[in-house]
């Protein structure tokens, strides 16, 4: 045990490596897969870290490995072989694991408790067993990873384990495979996420992490055949250059983990994109779902309930608006929304501006008409009638020989339907007896439900059934039907046509004894002929106007060169006019209809019930306005930010969250693999410099040289990032799953931009500079020849 522990110290350099490096890729493991569950997206998100750790252990293996060279050499020069070579070598690489997957786990677990907490509704469990099996493997691979790269330690010729000096050595056959197979991985993986639909594969999730590797690997072969032919030219240029060319051709310290630092760099490239996508995504989509800086839930009141609150509320019309979508997912043709057109310019305004329903919304006011339902408030039908003809007493004769004289026909109903603020459909009905012709009646009915207002739907008028027997025409003159304080008689009314079907069709009836005159609009009321088994339906003659409506592009596809569909509130066909198509629309997004909500409520039934309404608040809302609403509505506003918000939720946003941490975990593994990398050649770069001094080279050339390498590996890390991160996202991004969008909502726009490219790019460049002039510091205390003598010592 002593000889361990002294083992660990004196390599304790590498080793903290190895438990920082297991610690990182198995905390960021433990939470991405433990956030993606709880969002409900892939597990395999965790892919790139996963490859990104298997590529850059090795590195602290074989430093482990060459660190032990000369015991090794010593180990078999005592006959010492086999297993029990084998134990000597992995027990602190293995003690070293088991430390950092430990601390890895338990930082992964507060790491999970954390973030759901901040992107989820609910925090995650902090550990499950999916996430510790995952954690266990992550370090029996590390384990092997690193038994295989003291193989390769054992496999040397005694000479060099006992060599005081470590040469560059040519790449092997398998590093130049496995450099080859990274470039062609990340080739299917950018042609299998263009072909493949639905849930990625692994090899797409892993597409970011190849084509950075694959971009780093390139930046290598380009900077060192660069270096090699530029070595003869540099010799004409100063000796500051000849020694940077030579290093950058030879020096394995900055140049090989510049492929992790490119490869992370590409990931956080590919994540901060898809980040700035869903951000970009849920801002014009909430946009598109709420026309303003507030919105409340309306939707017990119905689209007429809702408009007729904002004109109570809001009589100027400059702060409130009702809307209503019928969402129709599964039906996208009858997909449609509704706006209050003459208020949307004065309450809407601006807010489009600079979003794909800018050209929607400066189209609304094309949908503005004349039509409006007929809205009272009151609680009393009063119907005043004379009877302008009834039918002739007639005298029948009873089976057993009596004669039975018919009363007179001079009974009939009025019923009027309507819909109430509350959504709620009603009859009110008054029935009126007319004894004698000319004679005018009134007849009048309480309805209760309309002392808060409600929306006239229709008026139908038939005879009075009890006791008649004759079948001979009956006219009556409504002079008067007055609902609260308006006169229905005021309207223009014309028959249903299903009505007068209805009436042609009564085999019963002679043809020829009924009057074709059904309904006549006179300046003195409605004059009605009446036939004993049909009603007449009246409808409001605006229902006969076609109704504006503004389609989509997909909507107008998906008819074929049809007719596009319009319904008014409750689902009945009206007579289409198409004023515009544009590809994006308010509420309704990609696809749907949209068009005036109080033409479409003239003469409808109430408001479906798969209809979403909500009144929509401009910014500047008085206080006492909302209020009203929210105590009307019984609701509480919702912010721009929080629909917003609940738009990334129900859609996946989470799933760019998960990118993002799968992105920060792989940076920290390719720093360290960048500081593993300069710690490991410090020393020897350092007996460079000295060796350099007793050949005359002075410090300042020394330093001229390391700056002159830096520089070169500064602009190709900034090179290879932006290329890569340009690559990864216009090949990837589009096939990661980042967002469900849905089926009638924006695309998601995964275009390469500038800015989510550039930052990763200088944070690379800054952590070369950083790391990599710490590894070029030349000191003259630390370089000076003297050190050569000491360790020959």
């Amino acid at each position: 045990m002593s000889r361990v522990l002294r083992g660990i110290w004196s390599r304790r350099g590498a080793l903290t490596t190895l438990v920082l490096m297991t610690l990182v890729v198995v905390a960021g493991a433990v939470t991405v897969l433990q956030f993606a569950d709880a969002a409900g997206t892939s597990r395999w998100l965790a892919a790139p870290l996963l490859l990104l750790g298997a590529v850059a252990v090795p590195s602290i293996g074989a430093e482990l490995a060459a660190a032990r060279r000369e015991e090794i050499g010593l180990a078999r020069l005592r006959g010492i072989h086999g297993l029990r070579l084998w134990r000597f070598l992995l027990v602190e690489p293995l003690l070293a694991i088991v430390v950092g997957t430990a601390l890895g786990l338990a930082l992964g677990a507060i790491g999970t408790v954390l973030a759901s907490r901040r992107w989820l509704d609910d925090a995650a469990p902090a550990l499950e067993q999916p996430a510790v099996l995952t954690a266990l493997a992550i370090a029996g691979a590390g384990l092997v990873i690193v038994g295989l790269s003291a193989a390769a330690a054992l496999r040397e010729p005694l000479a060099v384990q006992v060599a005081a000096r470590r040469r560059p050595r040519r790449a092997t056959t398998l590093a130049i495979f496995l450099s080859v197979l990274v470039l062609v991985g990340a080739g299917v993986a950018a042609y299998r996420s263009r072909q493949t639909a639905g849930d990625p594969d692994l090899v797409v999730l892993l597409g970011p992490a190849l084509v950075g590797l694959a971009l780093g690997q390139v930046a290598i072969w380009v900077v060192r055949i660069a270096a090699r032919v530029l070595t003869p030219t540099t010799e004409r240029r100063g000796l500051g250059a000849f020694l940077a060319a030579r290093r950058l051709a030879r020096a394995d310290d900055l140049v090989t983990p510049i492929r992790l630092v490119v490869a992370a760099a590409v990931v956080g490239s590919l994540a901060l994109s898809g980040a700035v996508a869903v951000s970009g995504w849920t801002g014009e989509q909430a946009a598109v779902d709420v026309p303003g800086a507030r919105t409340i839930d309306a939707t017990p009141l119905g689209a007429m309930g809702a408009l007729e609150l904002t004109e109570r509320a809001d009589p100027e019309g400059e702060h409130l608006i009702a809307t209503a979508i019928v969402p129709n997912e599964a039906r996208l043709a009858e997909r449609r929304a509704y706006v209050d057109a003459g208020r949307w310019d004065a309450v809407v305004g601006d807010f489009y501006d600079g979003t794909p329903a800018r050209a929607g919304s400066d189209a609304i006011d094309d949908l503005r008409t004349d039509v409006r339902p007929v809205q009272v408030t009151g609680n009393r039908l009063t119907v005043d009638a004379t009877a302008l003809e009834l039918p002739p007493v007639q005298v029948f004769t009873d089976r057993d020989g009596t004669q039975v004289r018919s009363r007179r026909a001079g009974g009939f109903v009025v019923n009027v339907s309507y819909v109430t603020s509350t959504n709620a459909t009603g009859t009110a009905s008054v029935t009126v007896r007319l004894p004698r012709e000319g004679t005018q009646v009134t007849g009048s009915t309480r309805v209760r439900d309309c002392r808060d207002g409600c929306a006239i739907t229709g008026l139908e008028v038939s005879r009075d059934l009890s006791g008649v027997y004759s079948i001979e025409r009956f006219r009556v003159l409504a002079s008067r039907i007055l609902f609260s304080d308006h006169d229905l008689t005021d309207d223009v009314w014309v028959p249903d046509p299903s009505s007068i079907d209805a009436a042609l069709g009564d085999r019963f009836l002679n043809p020829d004894q009924i009057d074709r005159d059904f309904l006549v609009n006179l300046p003195e009321g409605l004059r009605l002929s009446l036939l004993p088994n049909s009603s007449l339906r009246l409808l409001d003659t605006a229902l006969e106007e076609p109704v504006p409506a503004l389609a989509t592009t997909e909507t107008q596809a998906l008819e074929e060169g049809a007719e596009i569909p319009v319904l008014d509130l409750g689902g009945d066909d009206r007579t289409p006019d198409v004023v515009g198509v544009g590809d994006v629309l308010p509420l309704v997004g990609s696809v749907g209809v949209v068009s005036d909500i109080g033409t479409s409520a003239a003469g409808s039934d109430r408001t479906v019930p798969s209809a979403e309404v909500q009144i929509v608040a401009a910014a500047g809302t008085p206080a006492s306005m909302l209020d009203d609403v929210a105590s009307a509505t019984d609701a509480r506003w919702r912010t721009f930010e929080s629909v917003r918000g609940s738009l990334g939720e129900r859609f996946g946003g989470a799933q760019s969250v998960a990118y993002a941490l799968t992105a920060l975990a792989c940076a920290l593994v390719a720093l360290l693999a960048l500081g593993a990398g300069v710690a490991r050649h410090l020393r020897d770069y350092r007996r460079d410099v000295a060796s350099l001094r007793v050949l005359g080279v002075s410090v300042g050339t020394v330093r001229r040289a390391g700056r002159a390498e830096l520089v070169s590996l500064t602009v190709l890390v900034l090179a290879g990032v932006i290329a890569g991160g340009w690559l990864a996202v216009d090949l990837l991004l589009g096939g990661l799953p980042l967002l469900d969008v849905p089926v009638a909502g924006l695309p998601l726009d995964t275009a390469p931009r500038a800015w989510p490219l550039a930052i990763p790019a200088v944070v690379a460049a800054v952590a070369v500079v950083l790391v990599g002039g710490r590894a070029r510091a030349v000191r003259s205390t630390a370089t000076r020849p003297s050190i050569l003598r000491e360790e020959e010592g």
